[in-house]
């Protein structure tokens, strides 16, 4: 008989094994490679250290460095026993002026975390205040808005850093406030803005909504020079590379969600937020305060 079977070459068999061998050895790498990525960017997705992130302007409205701080949408969260965390972050950058941009108290949760951060920056009104504190600013938010603007000022203890509705002129510069309680209320914008925009120093306004930078030409449509923003929390899902995925009351990749915007000469910086509300969600996304520096 005659056999059409090829003869197996000597040592094929061993071969054949040591490829099945490589080729499962590379499976389990890449398999352990992918895991790691992921265990990776869920511990980095769900960390809720708090981060400070910075900004640099220039501008030729000022002829001194002035450094801001921003922090929004705290929630009456708590970073450390009665905010020590937050409180050492702020007074570290040693700003000029700290600017709060609405829902820094909560409507759900108690308002120890607010009234802990007031107290501690030592904005509250009691004997031996200290008068040589940054100049602040509170523009109070939806949550406010639901809880009672008048509730919140009394339990701030500190209504002089309220600037709803309002301006204040300094040498360096001069800020602006706009309460979400207006923001159907487009001729009451329309005419602050038409007054503060008359300042011939660097102009500052403080919106909780980041959505009011081009609404109806609302902000952007005046000389207003830099506008400062919360209310989206950095969009609370983060894609690598890509953005923001939702926003509360701006649904799936939302316009403005953190970090710095341009538009009709105005420079708006949103930040994404301190803390979190009854949805915990913060996916890559760290919670953080905002530093920026102006220079000449």
């Amino acid at each position: 008989k005659i056999s059409l079977e090829v003869p197996e070459k000597k040592g094929g068999a061993k071969m054949e094994k040591e490829k099945d061998h490589k080729r499962r050895k590379k499976k389990r790498l890449i398999l352990s490679v992918i895991l790691a990525g992921l265990l990776m960017f869920l511990l980095m997705g769900f960390n809720e250290t708090l981060l400070v992130r910075h900004y640099h302007l220039q501008t030729d409205l000022i002829d001194e460095p002035l450094t801001f701080v921003l922090l929004a949408d705290l929630h009456s969260n708590f970073y450390g026993q009665e905010q020590e965390e937050l409180i050492q972050a702020i007074e570290s950058l040693r700003p000029d002026g700290i600017f709060l941009a609405g829902d820094i108290a909560d409507d759900k949760i108690p308002h120890e975390g607010m009234i802990c951060l007031m107290e501690g920056l030592g904005y509250q009104k009691q004997p031996g205040r200290d008068e040589g504190l940054p100049a602040a600013f509170y523009v109070t938010g939806n949550h406010e808005a639901v809880l009672g603007r008048e509730h919140v000022i009394e339990k701030l203890n500190c209504s002089d850093i309220v600037l709803d509705e309002r301006y204040k002129i300094y040498d360096k510069f001069s800020v602006l406030g706009i309460s979400d309680r207006i923001i159907d209320k487009t001729q009451q914008r329309r005419d602050l803005l038409a007054l503060f925009e008359r300042l011939d120093n660097f102009k500052i306004a403080v919106v909780h909504r980041p959505t009011e930078f081009d609404r109806e030409q609302t902000i952007s449509g005046y000389d207003i020079d830099l506008v400062l923003c919360g209310h989206v929390h950095g969009g609370l899902i983060r894609i690598p590379f890509f953005g923001a995925l939702l926003a509360p009351d701006e649904g799936f990749f939302p316009k403005y969600s953190k970090g710095l915007y341009k538009e009709n000469g105005s420079v708006m910086i949103v930040s994404g937020g301190a803390g979190n509300t009854f949805l915990p969600l913060r996916l890559n996304n760290f919670p953080e305060i905002v530093s920026i520096s102006i220079e000449n």
